[in-house]
């Protein structure tokens, strides 16, 4: 038996008597309401998150997005403080680092839940609560598991850091974008605490592209139609040729990497998940618009993604003179990816594998996630946690307390694999 695998045995008795330390832990986040947006209850949030990493040994402070950048970064957030939560501890050398990041933010809780969302409630071996899958029990998993490796006194070699950080949910401009923007992370690894499933790990992500797409048209009364031009039978034009034209093309872009449902690995478009036009019965519509929905995979860039439909407008309008079209990008995010044989990639996939005694599977995610900003800050990132993305988001969230468990476990070993002490 190696040094790591005895080392892993004695942080593993460490981890089995804190399951209800890990499952209160997940309570007490979830019970504070971080809501985005707006982004309500952040600052008591972080200093929850902050005042927990200190007790067990950790270096941490909080710093905030400043006041004049909050506009920009935080368009949704009225104004309201984005606290983000850093955290270090070294032991042996500085190096190398492995970073843990988590957002602490949570969508809406809206549809019907049975129990009040901000009330966790434990039943048949599940955490209920809004963000128990997505993410504050990966985060209350990944401080378990620093608490773990802390008391079991192991060795290891570097730094262990922690990123904890709001608006995630809101494309995390002043959150994971912000602090990498700034390069406070200086990290070798970066494991994140999506909820990718306990046995399969993210290496990846798509990318996505959002606009808006309006027709300009000239209004009339409704009974003489001929004086105007009709805005939405100009937007039918463009969504019919975008449905024709460039769908079919998309179908054809099938990227490497694999995804948990079968043909999600395919570029992709959307139309119409907003659709604003007209203003009464009779009145010829001089504006209708719709919004345009383009997730891109790893192999395809912004520009192509961009210049395909572009290009598309352009020769519509070319075709018919009385076609004008406005286009407004309302959000742009990178795909990104980690090689499956980097030293990061091996030692979680190996530690899922020793924890699980199953091999899992490495997939791209088929949302966005904020590993694209560590990915092009230059750290080597991948995404793994308890839940899964079915749950995220959706009524009635939960996440299974084994799998709790088993994340802490599995972010331990990966520590213990990427920091070992050097022999001889």
């Amino acid at each position: 038996m190696n040094s790591t695998s005895k080392n892993f045995e004695k942080v593993e008795r460490k981890i089995a008597p804190l399951k209800n330390e890990l499952l209160s832990l997940a309570e007490d986040l979830i019970a504070i309401p971080t809501v985005n947006p707006p982004g309500r209850n952040y600052s008591e949030c972080a200093e929850f998150l902050a005042g927990t990493l200190k007790e067990i040994g950790f270096e941490a402070k909080i710093i905030k997005v400043p006041d004049e950048l909050l506009p920009s970064l935080a368009p949704h957030g009225e104004g309201l403080p984005r606290p983000i939560v850093l955290a270090s501890l070294t032991k042996g050398g500085k190096t190398p680092e492995l970073h843990f990041n988590g957002h602490y933010d949570v969508v809406p809780a809206t549809g019907s839940w049975s129990t009040d969302p901000f009330e966790p409630v434990v039943k048949d071996g599940k955490l209920y609560g809004r963000g128990s899958s997505d993410m504050k029990g990966g985060i209350a998993s990944m401080i378990i598991a620093a608490r773990a490796l802390i008391e079991s006194e192991v060795d290891f070699n570097g730094t262990i850091s922690f990123s904890l950080t709001p608006d995630e949910e809101t494309d995390g401009f002043a959150g994971s974008g912000f602090i990498n923007q700034r390069r406070m992370v200086k990290a070798d690894y970066c494991i994140i605490a999506e909820p990718s499933g306990v046995e399969n790990v993210f290496n990846a992500h798509k990318g996505s592209l959002w606009l808006e797409i309006t027709a300009l048209g000239k209004t009339a009364h409704g009974s003489t139609p001929w004086l105007g031009v009709n805005a939405f039978e100009k937007i039918l034009k463009i969504a019919r040729a975008i449905d024709e034209e460039l769908k079919p093309m998309l179908a054809k872009k099938v990227s490497k990497f694999q995804t948990t449902s079968p043909g999600g690995n395919t570029a992709t478009i959307m139309l119409g998940g907003i659709v604003r036009g007209g203003t009464s019965v009779n009145t010829v519509p001089e504006r209708c618009s719709f919004t345009v929905d383009r997730r891109f995979i790893p192999e395809e860039s912004i520009d192509e993604v961009k210049g395909e439909i572009f290009d598309l407008l352009q020769k519509l309008q070319d075709q018919d003179e009385e076609l004008k079209i406005e286009t407004k990008i309302l959000t742009e995010t990178d795909s990104c990816y980690t090689s499956l044989d980097s030293p990061l990639c091996m030692a979680v996939v190996e530690s899922v594998a020793e924890v699980t005694n199953k091999k899992p599977s490495v997939t791209m995610c088929m949302g966005s996630l904020d590993m694209r900003y560590f990915v092009n800050a230059g750290v080597p990132t991948i995404s793994y946690g308890p839940g899964n993305m079915q749950m995220a988001h959706v009524e009635n969230e939960c996440v299974s307390i084994e799998d709790l468990m088993t994340s802490a476990k599995v972010y331990a070993l990966a520590t213990l694999k990427l920091l070992s002490m050097q022999e001889g």
